[in-house]
C-alpha cells in the first residue's frame, strides 16, 4: 500500500510505503519547462516527466510496483 502526503511549504507530493511510513519511496513535483511535472522513484534510478500530476503519479506508482519489496514480511 502506498500513501502520499503533500508538503505545504514546497508543494512536493511524497509517496510512502507501508513498510516504512516515514521514509519517502518517491515524489512528484512541479517544474518549469515543457513538461511541468517530474516524478522520481527513490527505490531505483527511475524518473520521468509528465504533462499533468495524475499522469506523473501513475508513472511513479508503476515504477514503485515494479520494484521488488526489500522486506516482504513487514507489517
Amino acid at each position: 500500500m502506498i500513501t502520499k502526503r503533500r508538503c505545504p511549504h514546497t508543494g512536493i507530493v511524497n509517496f510512502f510505503s507501508r513498510a516504512d511510513p516515514l521514509l519517502a519511496v518517491g515524489s512528484v513535483c512541479r517544474e518549469t519547462g515543457p513538461a511541468p511535472y517530474v516524478w522520481r522513484s527513490y527505490l531505483d534510478d527511475r524518473s520521468g516527466v509528465a504533462v499533468d500530476r495524475a499522469a506523473a503519479e501513475a508513472h511513479l506508482r508503476d515504477a514503485i510496483a515494479r520494484h521488488p519489496d526489500p522486506n516482504p514480511n513487514a507489517i
